[in-house]
């Protein structure tokens, strides 16, 4: 007699492997997102900081953030598109990896960042956030994007039928 064994279901749709990549390719994101924020940082330029006359270090630290916003929003951004155009079948499991990778790929992108050493000897401390809100800023843009476009495409949607 055959022996019957539950096999798993076959995934049709990849929808675990975009889990994946969402979840640990934001995570080398991240690494790679630490790295070009400390080369950014690490001392500032007159692009950063503001007027070229401005001399005072009392707005390096806020550059560095700013910096650090824009780079993990733009992680974000990337992993919300990929969201949109992957989790059309589990949308709530894609976007949880996304969200958990997100906030994983801040928080490895803060840590390398300040993990890297000063180049000189003269120079300033290592690289670090002031404000550690900003590590949210990476969740918040792809929670925000994908809830503005899934609301977009539901209204366009409900305009058209009948």
């Amino acid at each position: 007699m055959p022996r019957l064994t539950a096999r798993p279901a076959a995934d049709p749709s990849g929808t675990r492997r975009t889990g994946f990549v969402l979840l640990f390719g934001q995570a080398v994101a991240g690494v790679v997102a630490g790295v070009l924020w400390w080369l950014l940082t690490r001392r500032p330029t007159a692009l950063l900081v503001g007027e070229p006359l401005v001399t005072s270090t009392s707005q390096f630290p806020i550059a560095r953030d700013g910096v650090f916003s824009v780079l993990t929003g733009f992680v974000g951004l990337v992993a919300a598109v990929v969201v949109l155009r992957r989790g059309r079948q589990a949308p709530v499991t894609v976007l949880v990896a996304a969200l958990a990778g997100a906030l994983a790929s801040s928080l490895l992108a803060a840590g390398t960042g300040s993990a890297l050493p000063p180049t000189q000897a003269a120079e300033a401390a290592h690289v670090t956030l002031t404000a550690w809100v900003v590590v949210l800023v990476q969740p918040f843009v792809v929670s925000v994007v994908v809830a503005l476009v899934t609301l977009a495409d539901v209204l366009a949607r409900w305009t058209r039928t009948p």
